[in-house]
């Protein structure tokens, strides 16, 4: 599923772009949940790191949308923006919030097509799906950027994620270690698997792990160290640096 975030206080315009994402759901089978906002502040008011993509128009009332990506990329160091813009001259100054790209109204389907086949290609490693199944309740399929650790104690394992945590019944981190490996995830301890890129400070044996400190074994910590090193060097890391 990609997540995407509209903010356009022109309602043309947002009407524009919820066609053109209905129109490559459909041609691509790819699930694309849509949530849109007419005000920058309203879209900064209890952000959470869930999206694949954001679409922020430039010139918005109250919060410029250049300004709201400066805070944005406080609260999200990953996430993809496009620019929709009127005056192009804004949108070169893209590359102080990092953003991907910048669309000129009106947005073309064609140009929009071309940046999710590549923003989509992107994300195949860190939108892995994980599978998680709940008792009497059935299955809950997350993608692998939303799972910050996952940790083992007795027979449980509990699923830590933006949405929430997951305790089931399971058979130690081995096969999850396996199974996630490319997509970010390394052991720090017997009972703890790590999402990389979630991690923000390393101090003596601990790493943060958004806001919970992880104890890191000593016979696994170079290995952790140097798989979180390598990671460092391709992204930054959500909320600060280790």
């Amino acid at each position: 599923m990609l997540r995407v975030a509209i903010i356009e206080d022109s309602p043309t315009d947002r009407e524009n772009l919820q066609k053109f994402l209905t129109r490559y759901e459909s041609e691509k089978g790819t699930e694309i949940k849509a949530d849109v906002f007419d005000r920058a502040e309203t879209f900064l008011q209890g952000y959470k790191p869930v999206y694949d993509v954001i679409f922020m128009d430039i010139c918005l009332p109250y919060m410029s949308g250049m300004d709201a990506c400066v805070q944005l990329r406080k609260l999200d160091k990953e996430v993809a923006i496009i620019f929709t813009t009127d005056m192009i001259q804004y949108a070169i100054d893209g590359y102080k919030v990092d953003a991907l790209d910048y669309f000129v109204k009106p947005v073309m389907y064609f140009d929009l097509k071309l940046r999710l086949d590549k923003l989509m290609l992107h994300n195949e490693v860190r939108q892995a799906p994980v599978l998680i199944h709940i008792p009497y309740e059935g299955d809950v399929v997350i993608s692998a950027s939303d799972v910050k650790f996952i940790e083992v104690m007795d027979k449980d394992l509990t699923y830590h994620t933006t949405n929430g945590d997951y305790t089931v019944r399971g058979n130690g981190l081995k096969k999850l270690e396996d199974d996630l490996k490319t997509a970010n995830f390394c052991r720090c301890s017997s009972s703890y698997l790590i999402n990389l890129k979630w991690c923000k400070r390393l101090k003596g044996d601990n790493v943060l792990v958004g806001n919970d400190w992880i104890k890191i074994s000593r016979g696994m910590k170079k290995e952790f160290v140097t798989r979180l090193s390598e990671v460092l060097s391709k992204t930054k890391l959500r909320g600060g640096n280790a």
